[in-house]
């Protein structure tokens, strides 16, 4: 189901000449792990496969394939985001998958019939599928409309959990979004579009539209910042993942705390988990610079207001809450 290049692999573990290869792979690829080890393998080089989560290309494993002593490390699943200042080479083996879309993309045509143009998106998995797709919406009377690449990612028409520009780049000329893939991403097409949005899910072949969850996420996030506004104590969250490390964003939302009169720290996380944070009880909100992803998908069990920077900026009155929607949750990093 999964291109996994194994060939590209062995040519760029034999050109770089490295002794040991440290090999990510997202959970839906882990059952690859001994046929992706026996190509490293049997180019000269010693496969070490790493078990931690690897939640996309803001997730490389720089430190670890250091620590071990890996010259290469092979990143599966996502496309290239991040340019590495040092450490080992990264190659970036998309796995894309072969699989049929025309069904869910039917499902999904029902849904669209009200609307005349259409943005598609998808993720880096089925981006070879995009064109087809379109002719697809084409072919039942839509108009479509693709976003150029941009921001984050590599290819026209891609999107991230995190990084939605090509869809942003479109909204205004589009009356609906189409999103190939999982209700993940199409969740975060609605809410960074402010569109209606509906998922055709390959692997399931089956079609939704989110709008709706998407809302009740939207309205989970009003209730958050209302309940920090109410809090004396806060910790701000620096994510130590290449792609998540805003340490002068954090330090700003430390200084606006500090300037609204309260107490604040900075905490730095290389993984944010409910579990971890718990016991930091002298804090009554969080937060998070990390991914924006975390406290959009927050369903209360970190026990407190999680909110990204911009939210910290509604909560303390420095922004009117219709600006955040109209921003969105996935602005620049700067912001």
């Amino acid at each position: 189901m999964f291109s996994l290049e194994l060939e590209r692999l062995k040519d760029e573990v034999r050109a770089s000449g490295a002794g040991k290869v440290l090999i990510q792979l997202p959970f839906g690829l882990r059952p690859y792990a001994i046929e992706i080890a026996k190509a490293v393998k049997g180019a000269g080089g010693l496969p070490i496969v790493q078990a931690d989560p690897c939640y996309g290309a803001c997730d490389v494993a720089a430190w670890a394939a250091s620590t071990l002593g890996a010259e290469l490390i092979a990143h599966y699943g996502h496309s290239k985001m991040l340019e590495l200042p040092s450490g080992p080479a990264v190659i970036y083996l998309e796995a894309r998958m072969d699989i049929d879309v025309r069904e869910a993309l039917e499902k999904a045509l029902s849904l669209l019939e009200p609307y005349s143009t259409i943005g598609l998106a998808t993720t880096v998995q089925h981006i070879h599928a995009i064109g087809f797709a379109s002719s697809v919406l084409k072919e039942a009377g839509h108009d479509v409309r693709i976003g150029r690449a941009g921001g984050l990612v590599a290819y026209d028409g891609q999107i991230l959990g995190c990084d939605f520009t090509t869809l942003r780049a479109i909204r205004d000329q589009v009356d609906a979004i189409l999103v190939i893939g999982s209700k993940f991403h199409a969740i975060g097409a609605s809410i960074a579009t402010g569109k209606p949005t509906v998922m055709a899910n390959p692997y399931e072949c089956i079609a939704e539209d989110v709008s709706r969850e998407a809302a009740r996420v939207l309205a989970r996030r009003y209730a958050s910042i209302q309940e920090a506004r109410g809090a004396r104590s806060f910790g701000v969250i620096v994510g130590l993942k290449p792609g998540q490390m805003k340490l002068q964003q954090a330090i700003r939302a430390l200084e606006l705390l500090r300037e609204a009169e309260k107490e604040a720290i900075l905490l730095a996380a290389n993984e944010v988990r409910p579990e971890y944070l718990a016991d930091f009880t002298c804090l009554d909100a969080l937060v998070n610079t990390a991914c924006p992803r975390l406290s959009l998908e927050d369903d209360g069990s970190f026990g407190r207001p999680l909110l990204t920077f911009l939210e910290l900026k509604v909560a303390l009155g420095l922004m009117e809450w219709e600006e955040l929607c109209r921003a969105g949750w996935f602005a620049a990093p700067g912001s």
